[in-house]
C-alpha cells in the first residue's frame, strides 16, 4: 500500500482537483485506490458520491482508530460501478475540524497511520485530501504517508506556500515522526499559459525548486470542473479539454507510482 497525501498550505489551489484527477487516472490504469477525504470542506466526498455522506466518516476513524471502525467507513465509489478494479473512499467530515489543532500532541499525530495498519481492504494506492493549511489533519496525513504532493497555483505566494509545505514534510520525516515520507515534488495546477504573470511565476517556481516541479503542469481547463460538478471521473468526461485533461493526469499519476521506487 503506497500512501500519498495531497496537500497546500492555502485554499484555492485545486488541491481537490488533483485528488479527483489522480484518482480517476488510477480507475483508468486498473489501479486498486483509496481516497480519504481529510478536508472538513468535504469536496472530495462529494466528487466521488455526488453527495455527503451519511454513515462512518473520517471523524469517527480518527476518534476511534479500530479496525471495526475503519472497514465500515470505506465506501464504494459510483465511479468504479463497471471498472475492473475498485475506488473506494473514507468521506470527510466537518467534524474532523475540532482535531485541526496548530500544535498537535505525538498521540494525536499518529491517529491516521494507527487507523490504517488496523484495516483489513487492500489498496495499491492511497491518495488523502488535507486540509489546505499544516495544522493537525495535515500532519496526521504526513505522518501515515509514503509521499509528500504540494499543490500550487502560479501565483504570489505560491513560492513561500511551497516551500513551507515542502520543508514540513522534510522536517517531519528527519524528527521521526513520519518515518516513511519523502517530499515527491510540487504540482502548479490551474496554469494559463498565456498569462504573463504565469509564466513568470511558473519560471520563478522551476528556478527555486528545480525539478522538484513536476511535469507535466496542469493548466486551467474548463473540463476539470465540469467532470466534478457532474460527479464523474475525468476519464469519462466527454468535453473538448477531456483528452488534454486526462492525458495529464495519466502522466502525473505515473510519477506518482515510479516514486515508489526511491524509497
Amino acid at each position: 500500500m503506497f500512501i500519498v497525501s495531497v496537500c497546500s498550505l492555502k485554499g484555492g489551489v485545486g488541491k481537490t482537483s488533483v485528488t479527483l484527477g489522480l484518482a480517476s487516472a488510477a480507475l483508468h490504469q486498473g489501479v486498486n485506490t483509496l481516497v480519504i477525504d481529510l478536508d472538513p470542506q468535504g469536496d472530495s466526498t462529494l466528487g466521488l458520491l455526488g453527495e455527503p455522506a451519511s454513515t462512518v466518516d473520517i471523524a469517527e476513524v480518527l476518534s476511534s482508530p479500530r479496525t471495526e471502525t475503519i472497514d465500515r467507513s470505506i465506501l464504494s465509489a459510483p465511479w468504479s460501478a463497471d471498472a475492473t478494479s475498485h475506488l473506494d473512499v473514507i468521506p470527510g467530515s466537518s467534524r474532523s475540524s475540532l482535531m485541526d489543532s496548530p500544535t498537535p500532541n505525538p498521540k494525536d499525530v499518529r491517529r491516521l497511520r494507527d487507523a490504517l495498519d488496523k484495516r483489513t481492504h487492500q489498496y495499491d494506492l492511497v491518495l488523502i485530501d488535507c486540509p489546505p493549511s499544516l495544522n493537525g489533519l495535515t500532519q496526521m496525513a504526513l505522518a501515515a504517508s509514503d509521499r509528500a504532493l504540494v499543490v500550487a497555483e502560479p501565483g504570489f505566494f505560491a513560492v513561500t506556500a511551497a516551500d513551507r509545505a515542502l520543508k514540513l514534510a522534510t522536517e517531519m520525516h528527519e524528527d521521526g515522526i513520519a518515518p516513511r515520507l519523502l517530499p515527491l515534488g510540487l504540482v502548479v495546477n490551474r496554469y494559463r499559459p498565456r498569462s504573463v504573470e504565469h509564466q513568470y511565476r511558473l519560471a520563478e517556481l522551476r528556478d527555486l525548486f528545480g525539478d522538484a516541479v513536476l511535469d507535466p503542469v496542469i493548466e486551467e481547463r474548463v473540463g476539470l470542473q465540469q467532470a466534478q460538478g457532474g460527479a464523474v471521473p475525468l476519464h469519462r468526461y466527454e468535453g473538448a479539454s477531456g483528452k488534454r485533461l486526462t492525458a495529464d493526469f495519466d502522466a502525473l499519476l505515473q510519477t506518482v507510482l515510479d516514486s515508489r521506487q526511491h524509497s
